[in-house]
């Protein structure tokens, strides 16, 4: 018999699956206040919220001294050590059947853990359920990714060294997850290769709501420096292909669509393709509208580079066109490097 939640899921009960929730801090700054406070106003209440504070010099912790009375909240300090050995420490504290991620600047939607954690009660082979999320810009949401993944849809993906959905937004099951782990060798794609790992053994899904937000910050090292990123996403699939006993010609799979993407988009690690694909699950739920306004959010993003028209131009174009055009493009924009 499959197990049900509790029709009031939203509080505290015995009955009621605990789920941690892992936030790793490194000096947030303003930002891990909203974080913090998006977990604990979640409408699923049985929560075991882990934070690490991976050496953090920005005195971000006495922002949220207030929220730590929440009997959820343990608090462990290290030396900086990076996100993936704060990640796995984070999974060795966890006390959870199931757990979540919430970066440490992101904010995640009231009924983000409620939602995820229905859909693995209901389906116990699932090792993991990923969401649709918006970007965080400016405090205002852009780019709503809406699109739902079946189990197969995300094998496909897998087996094209791609995820499914943005790393962040996933609920794990850790019954299934337990001995995987992240990569410390990896800065800014152990996500990534996590994803992988889980999607080469266990089914998952995504679904088409999204529940949770990414800030965008220019600052950020993987878009200041798109050279050293694309040599430890190289490093990352040479290790995935050698894990799955298959060849790696060094070729990345979005390499040779470079040539058709401007400086700008470089440096941004192509943001304006999260746009794009939020434009197509807007169309093909006939948003209509919605589209148009994402395809405009993204040309102000740099109004005089044409590259970031292409959102609104695919917003625009009669259904058939659209597809023509995608078509004989074979765009493939692929959320596991724009995330």
């Amino acid at each position: 018999m499959r197990k049900q939640l509790p029709n009031n899921a939203g509080d505290l009960d015995s009955r009621s699956p605990l789920v941690s929730v892992v936030i790793c801090v490194y000096n947030a700054g303003e930002y891990l206040r909203p974080s913090v406070s998006s977990i604990v106003k979640q409408t699923y209440r049985n929560l075991d919220i882990v934070i690490i504070d991976d050496g953090s010099a920005d005195g971000c912790l006495a922002t949220i001294t207030d929220l730590l009375d929440d009997r959820r909240i343990r608090v462990f300090r290290q030396e900086n050590a990076g996100r993936s050995v704060a990640l796995n420490r984070a999974l060795d504290l966890a006390r959870g059947e199931f757990y979540a991620i919430q970066d440490q600047d992101d904010i995640s939607d009231p009924g983000r853990i409620q939602k995820q954690l229905e859909v693995m009660v209901s389906r116990p082979e699932l090792a993991a359920v990923f969401c649709g999320y918006w970007l965080h810009m400016n405090e205002k949401r852009r780019a709503p990714l809406l699109a739902s993944k079946v189990e197969s849809e995300c094998r496909a993906d897998v087996d094209a060294f791609r995820t499914p959905a943005h790393d962040a937004t996933g609920l794990f099951r850790m019954s299934k997850v337990r001995d995987i782990r992240y990569d410390p060798s990896l800065r800014f794609t152990q996500g990534v290769d996590y994803i992988l790992q889980i999607g080469e053994s266990h089914p998952m899904l995504v679904l088409g709501e999204s529940l949770y937000g990414s800030r965008m910050d220019p600052s950020s090292l993987t878009r200041s420096d798109p050279d050293r990123r694309e040599r430890e996403i190289a490093r990352m699939l040479e290790r995935v292909s050698e894990r799955r006993g298959q060849s790696f010609g060094g070729t990345l799979p979005h390499r040779r669509q470079r040539k058709y993407r401007s400086h700008n988009s470089l440096i941004d690690n192509d943001i304006a393709g999260v746009f794009v694909v939020s434009v197509l699950s807007q169309r093909k739920r006939r948003s209509r509208w919605g589209a148009v306004k994402t395809g405009l959010q993204c040309a102000r993003l740099h109004p005089f580079d044409p590259y970031y028209y292409k959102a609104l131009l695919y917003a625009l174009l009669p259904a058939r066109l659209l597809h023509f055009v995608r078509s004989a493009r074979s765009d493939g924009v692929r959320s596991a490097w724009a995330s």
